[in-house]
């Protein structure tokens, strides 16, 4: 369960991670949105799982603080959300696949704000 891709699905009102650290967030929460070509400098695991390259759950950074991964880090670019004073960061299947959610997301995002 843990090395599987994260399941990202748009709705209407937001956007839903899938799995076991998934969540809803509504398209006026998301506060910031960036792809990252690295991900920050992981200090410590703080809860969740870390198979190999697949990290999920929440993590101790050196660059943001705790922030929640559902990413394979073997696989960049990584998708970076600022909700809620909190900071999620994930990808998907492949970098094409996460690279193209990037571009829908930003779009949505967007939108919501004008």
């Amino acid at each position: 369960y843990a090395t599987r891709p994260t399941k990202v699905t748009f709705l209407d009102t937001g956007l839903k991670l899938h799995g076991m650290y998934g969540v809803q967030y509504s398209w006026e929460e998301i506060e910031q949105v960036k792809l990252l070509q690295e991900l920050p400098t992981i200090r410590t695991r703080t809860n969740g799982s870390a198979v190999g390259s697949h990290l999920k759950g929440y993590f101790q950074t050196a660059e943001y603080g705790k922030v929640k991964l559902l990413v394979d880090r073997s696989k960049p670019p990584f998708i970076y959300l600022e909700v809620d004073n909190s900071i999620v960061i994930f990808n998907v299947g492949t970098a094409e696949e996460t690279e193209a959610l990037f571009q829908e997301l930003s779009q949505r995002v967007e939108a919501e704000r004008t």
